[in-house]
């Protein structure tokens, strides 16, 4: 809701920013997820909610790669986006909890990369 109402409320997020606040988002629902799974030691209603949550941020990532121009980074992005949206479903479906923490490893690198770009090579 944040990024929504800062994005197109007051239209003053950069292309840029939307990612990274996508990314935050990813890492610490992932984190929750974990917190959840931790604390219940089982899948729980709350913990395939969370995996549902997770898996349209993911998806919401996938959508803005251009895979007709991004050629092999956007290709090696889709598939781990695919990985992020296949460990929540493995979670509802399956009550699995073995993705999750390489799962966490991706979002969080995935974070990482992004926020180190120079901001002289952010564009827009």
């Amino acid at each position: 809701k944040d990024l929504l109402d800062d994005t197109i409320i007051k239209d003053k997020l950069s292309q840029h920013e939307i990612i990274s606040r996508m990314y935050e988002g990813l890492v610490k629902e992932i984190e929750e997820l974990k917190g959840i799974l931790f604390k219940d030691l089982a899948v729980t209603n709350a913990s395939k909610e969370k995996a549902e949550k997770i898996s349209k941020i993911a998806f919401t990532l996938q959508t803005c790669l251009d895979l007709d121009n991004g050629g092999k980074i956007g290709e090696d992005l889709n598939w781990l986006y695919r990985y992020i949206r296949y460990m929540s479903k493995r979670i509802q479906d399956n009550e699995c909890m073995n993705f999750v923490q390489p799962a966490f490893k991706i979002a969080t690198g995935l974070k990482e990369a992004w926020d180190a770009i120079p901001k002289k090579e952010r564009t827009q």
